[in-house]
């Protein structure tokens, strides 16, 4: 049972610690968290209709004889897409609608919740089945990974809110480059003809968390909360000021 706990608590840490690294960073019209609570269990969530279609499409999207191109077909549509689409959903029709998401931002914010409640799920069957071997690598690749794409994903969804004459083109721009990135991502874990790609996952990786680091910089600075918080917050005494 200790060990069960302990691999449990292994397989939660990355996606907690995440989840408040990037809560910390929306210091300047917090969301309320509760509705962040829904939006993690919700990605949770997401990972059950995501794991159902994988298992339908997984028989269409054999073509053996492509080789290589196969394992591109399944890493780019069977997974990476299919992945995405179902967290999108969770986002597009939770959060999105909400009166709280209420600048740009605040995609990020929600889609990274929702994204560290797919990984976090995901990553929980993983350490159960590998061991504590497995936790600590995902610690430090898939589920950083997840939040990646998920922060891509949600600055192109917090610009089509407040840019609605473009709203379309950002979401597609948000699925397709999460997507992309995702299944980039895989297929270089995934294929065997060329074992030496698999050092690229990692490329994949890292360029995924500089971009998702520039998009939460760059919408962060354009806050529109961000004057109205520096001046509430000189008007306040110093034992009234806080993080949260």
């Amino acid at each position: 049972m200790n060990s069960i706990l302990f691999l449990v608590a292994l397989a939660f840490a990355p996606g907690i610690y995440l989840a408040v690294a990037i809560y910390g960073r929306d210091k300047y019209d917090r969301e309320p968290k509760m509705i962040l609570l829904k939006a993690f269990l919700l990605g949770c969530l997401s990972i059950i209709p995501a794991a159902i279609i994988e298992i339908v499409l997984k028989e269409p999207l054999d073509f053996p004889e492509l080789g290589i191109w196969n394992v591109a077909i399944h890493a780019f549509v069977g997974v990476a897409l299919v992945e995405e689409l179902a967290k999108f959903v969770m986002l597009r029709f939770h959060a999105y609608r909400l009166p709280d998401f209420n600048e740009p931002f605040d995609g990020i914010v929600y889609a990274a919740f929702v994204g560290l409640g797919f990984a976090t799920a995901e990553n929980v069957l993983y350490v159960l089945q590998g061991g504590w071997g497995v936790g600590v690598m995902r610690m430090f690749t898939s589920v950083p990974a997840h939040y990646a794409f998920a922060v891509i994903m949600g600055y192109y969804v917090g610009k089509a809110k407040f840019e609605p004459q473009h709203r379309m083109l950002h979401m597609t721009r948000g699925v397709f480059y999460a997507t992309f990135m995702h299944g980039a991502y895989d297929f270089f874990l995934m294929q065997k003809s060329y074992p030496a790609l698999a050092i690229l996952t990692i490329g994949v990786l890292l360029m995924s968390l500089r971009i998702s680091r520039r998009a939460v910089e760059e919408l962060h600075a354009d806050s529109v909360f961000r004057f109205h918080s520096t001046q509430v917050n000189q008007l306040l005494e110093p034992h009234e000021r806080s993080g949260f």
